[in-house]
């Protein structure tokens, strides 16, 4: 299915976590947001695992849809927040028979997300 400009109905955050050093000379990662864009968001894939302690862990994942210039530099590092969820990056690609589109395949983090961008 051919992705349109009216598609794009999703606000996310894009995070990225980056090194800072503090007075005591440690390094830490931090994560800062970096810009706002508009995206398709549809999730792909889910698959649960059964845990230590009668707990259960889901693991779903997510297709982005984005324009390729409104995110010129992507890495594993950033991830991205929509309605108070967190898609950590896996992998993306551009779409090759649609010039200027990208794809990126996130991994959804439980758990709401923090103003700060932790969750």
């Amino acid at each position: 299915m051919a992705v349109r400009a009216g598609d794009l109905r999703e606000r996310l955050e894009v995070w990225k976590a980056e090194p800072e050093t503090d007075e005591n000379h440690e390094t830490d990662s931090v994560p800062h947001k970096l810009r706002t864009i508009w995206a398709n968001v549809m999730p792909t894939s889910g698959r649960t695992a059964e845990l230590p302690g009668e707990t259960e862990r889901a693991e779903i994942t997510h297709k982005v849809t984005i324009r390729a210039p409104s995110l010129p530099e992507i890495c594993r590092e950033m991830y991205f927040v929509v309605r108070g969820q967190r898609l950590d990056v896996l992998y993306w690609y551009p779409i090759y028979n649609r010039r200027g589109w990208m794809e990126i395949f996130c991994r959804l983090t439980q758990g709401e997300v923090q103003a700060d961008g932790n969750g």
